[in-house]
Parts: structure tokens; C-alpha cells; sequence
């Protein structure tokens, strides 16, 4: 690495430059001194002939003048090689320092060179993979975030006869307080897994008899609830026949089961089911068994007739036989084919009338 002299090293070699003229005018200083020493000799010799001749009394005796001279001019290089040995002094001083100092400029500079990083320093490539990890684990957590999402959006794909019947939700109501209630979703067959009677309630709040009934449902549905070993056995789905959603909204708060979803109970699902079980009057209650077989279609007069529910579910005796021998899964498998086959010959007949036309 180049370096620049500092001022003190230009300061010695100037000096140094100083001394070596300094030692050379000394080496030549003598030789000149002896020359001006015989020429003053012969001179001397010379002037006390000539003064005694002409009696001049301001000649002055060369003796003394030669011994002032030299005396004087050893004086002057005394004094100057005095000078010349503290000058060289302060010089060799100075340059012991500056050596110093450049020596512990280089200890520093080694130090500093050889000065381990700091442990809290980290190298850029680390800095870069450690981004990159970060990186890739903030991906791999998005990924699995919208995957959750992407699952939890997707519709859980449903079958059985209450689906097709009541379609993939059913709706309860949750009061929070006096003057708020929240509105829960379920999935149709989870919402009536394990259900032995259901019942399709057809009701309205601007029906008289309607608002009649609905408590002494309520209280009835709550006592087969609550029976030993039958508990939680029954379930109602309210198919409303509201006029509008505000409507459905508040009627259903005198409540405490299942509902059918406003738009599908007062479209064309709603008409469907009506048509179905020949719903001519509201109230109506229609009692259908786990698969989704008809039990009854009079349980709103069955209900005053039977308060304590001990017909209840008011099956047929050869209803009560079927059940009691013929295994759900048996009695499901024989459901779906005839509801295939009939569904096929009213298909059939379906297209025959359509070609008559």
C-alpha cells in the first residue's frame, strides 16, 4: 500500500541535506584556513620591515592579529559545530519518534486488520439466506392459509333424503339478549344426525291459528326432548310462509328449533314441499321418520289430543312393524329405489303427455 512522508520525515531529510554541507564545508574549511595562514606568515614577516622603515605607528603587530584570528575562527567553529551536534541530536530524536510512530501506526493497522468481526456482525450472503428462508416459510404459511381458506369455502358435498329434501342448510336462532339474536347455519344431515321423528312445520306470523299453536309446540316439543332414553329424538324444520325476511326474523324468535332458509322457504322449495305432503291449511305439521317416510301429516290435531305424547309419533301399527324389523339401512336402500323408479315412469309419462300435445 503506498504511503505519503509526513512532515517531520521531510523536516529530517532537509535537516540531514543541512548537516552533510554543514561536514563538507568543515572538510574544505582547513585546507582554506592553512592556505590564509602562510600567506599571512609571509606578510607578517614582510610588514615589521616596512613599518620600522617608515616608523608607522598604526601598523599592528602581525603576531597579534594572526593569534586574534584564529582564535576567532575557532571560536566561530566551535560554536557551530556545537550547534551542528544538538541540531543532530534534536534530529536523530525527532526521527526516533517519527520511526516510532510509524511503528505503532502499522501495530494499529495490523491489529485492525487482524481484529476478528464483530460476533453481532453478519455476513451479507447470511443476511441473504436467512431473507430467503424467511421468505419461503412466509410462503409455505400463505400457501397453507389459503388452502384452509379454499377448503373452508368449498361446499361440503352432502346426500340422503332429508338433503334432497331440505336442501345442504338449515338455520337456528341464538338470543343474545332481550332485543338481539344471532343467526347460526348447519349443515342439513349434520343438523339432523341421529334425529328419530322429524317434523316439517308449515307456519306463518300473520296466521291467527298459527300464533296459537306455536306455543303448545314449543312446550311439546321440549317434553319429548327431555323424555328418559328418547332424548333429543325430535327436531322440527319451520318451513315459513312470511311475507318478507323482517317478518321470518322476529317469528322466529318464539322459536327454539331448525328453519329452512327464508328465500328457500318462500320459493320454490317451499312450494315444492307444500305440494308434496298436500299442505291445504296452516298450521300443519307433518311427522316424517329418520330415513324421511311419512308418519303423519295430522300432527297438528294429534298434539291437543295427546299432550303428555304418549302415542307420540302416532305411528301406524304396521308403521311400528317395519321399523322395529326392517334395519334403517335396508329400509333407505328400498326409498331410493322406488323413488327412482317412480321418478322414472313420471318422467315417462311426462314426455307422453308433451307428444300428445
Amino acid at each position: 500500500m503506498a504511503t505519503h512522508p509526513t512532515p517531520n520525515a521531510v523536516a529530517l531529510r532537509r535537516h540531514r541535506g543541512v548537516l552533510v554541507a554543514a561536514a563538507l564545508l568543515l572538510l574544505c574549511f582547513p585546507h582554506h584556513s592553512c592556505g590564509q595562514e602562510a600567506a599571512t606568515l609571509a606578510a607578517d614577516e614582510a610588514m615589521p620591515a616596512a613599518a620600522a622603515a617608515d616608523g608607522d605607528p598604526d601598523v599592528v603587530d602581525g603576531d597579534a592579529m594572526r593569534g586574534g584570528d584564529v582564535t576567532d575562527l575557532g571560536d566561530v567553529v566551535g560554536d557551530a559545530m556545537a550547534d551542528l551536534t544538538e541540531l543532530a541530536e534534536d534530529l536523530d530524536l525527532d526521527s526516533e519518534n517519527i520511526a516510532e510512530g510509524a511503528g505503532s501506526a502499522d501495530d494499529v493497522d495490523d491489529e485492525t486488520a487482524e481484529e476478528p468481526a464483530a460476533p453481532d456482525a453478519v455476513p451479507v450472503a447470511d443476511e441473504a439466506e436467512s431473507d430467503a428462508s424467511d421468505a419461503e416459510e412466509a410462503a409455505g404459511k400463505d400457501s397453507e392459509t389459503q388452502q384452509e381458506e379454499s377448503e373452508a369455502a368449498a361446499p361440503v358435498v352432502q346426500s340422503g333424503p332429508y338433503v334432497d329434501l331440505l336442501g345442504d342448510m338449515l338455520l337456528s336462532l341464538e338470543m343474545v339478549d332481550e332485543a338481539h339474536a344471532q343467526v347460526h347455519q348447519h349443515y342439513t344431515n349434520e343438523a339432523l344426525s341421529g334425529k328419530k321423528v322429524v317434523g316439517l312445520y308449515f307456519s306463518a306470523d300473520w296466521c291467527g291459528p298459527c300464533k296459537q299453536f306455536t306455543p303448545d309446540l314449543v312446550n311439546f316439543y321440549n317434553k319429548m326432548n327431555s323424555r328418559r332414553g328418547k332424548k333429543d329424538e325430535f327436531e322440527i324444520v319451520w318451513i315459513s310462509r312470511c311475507r318478507t325476511v323482517d317478518d321470518f326474523g322476529q317469528y322466529f324468535t318464539q322459536m327454539n328449533w331448525l328453519a329452512l332458509p327464508p328465500d328457500e322457504a318462500m320459493g320454490q322449495r317451499g312450494q315444492l314441499l307444500g305440494e308434496k305432503y298436500k299442505v291445504k291449511s296452516i298450521p300443519t305439521l307433518v311427522l316424517l321418520d329418520e330415513i324421511g317416510n311419512v308418519i303423519t301429516t295430522d300432527g297438528r290435531n294429534k298434539i291437543p289430543m295427546d299432550k303428555a305424547g304418549i302415542g307420540f309419533p302416532w305411528r301406524s301399527p304396521l308403521s311400528v312393524l317395519i321399523s322395529t324389523l326392517v334395519p334403517r339401512s335396508f329400509r333407505l336402500m328400498v326409498k331410493t329405489q322406488l323413488a327412482g323408479v317412480l321418478g322414472l315412469v313420471k318422467g315417462i309419462l311426462t314426455g307422453k303427455k308433451g307428444v300428445a300435445t
